[in-house]
């Protein structure tokens, strides 16, 4: 009994749909510059209070700037009360003080977790600061 060919040139109906749909995502994406982050003359500064309230700052990228001199901006510029431990880390920002709730300020460059304070942080451009009551 002869076998039947499969027609190995044609996709089914279902993967070109999905194809299509992934490809429109990818550009969506892309063009929302999701992939590229923050532009390389700039650095996002992220302030999240860990309780839904979230600050977000953008200053152009500069010689010399650093984490904590981003960090100072926004309590110049905004009003943010800062309080600093040893070597300028946070020991808080606005109401959110260390050890409160079992809490305390983390401190990320581009989604890592730095060991760094953020006066050593130096910035060359196109990062994003966190500062992260958690």
């Amino acid at each position: 009994m002869p076998r039947a060919k499969k027609n190995i040139n044609k996709f089914d109906s279902k993967t070109v749909i999905w194809s299509g749909v992934a490809a429109v995502l990818f550009f969506s994406l892309l063009l929302t510059n999701f992939f590229g982050g923050v532009p390389k003359d700039e650095v996002k500064l992220t302030i999240d209070f860990g309780d839904g309230n979230i600050r977000n700052f953008t200053a152009p990228a500069k010689e010399g700037r650093t984490a904590w001199s981003m960090l100072q901006q926004a309590n110049a510029v905004y009003g943010i009360p800062l309080l600093v431990e040893n070597h300028f880390a946070p020991e808080a920002i606005g109401d959110k003080k260390n050890g409160e709730d079992g809490k305390k300020w983390n401190f990320y460059v581009n989604g890592r977790l730095r060991e760094t304070t953020p006066y050593e942080e130096k910035l060359l451009g196109g990062e994003k600061i966190l500062f992260k009551f958690e």
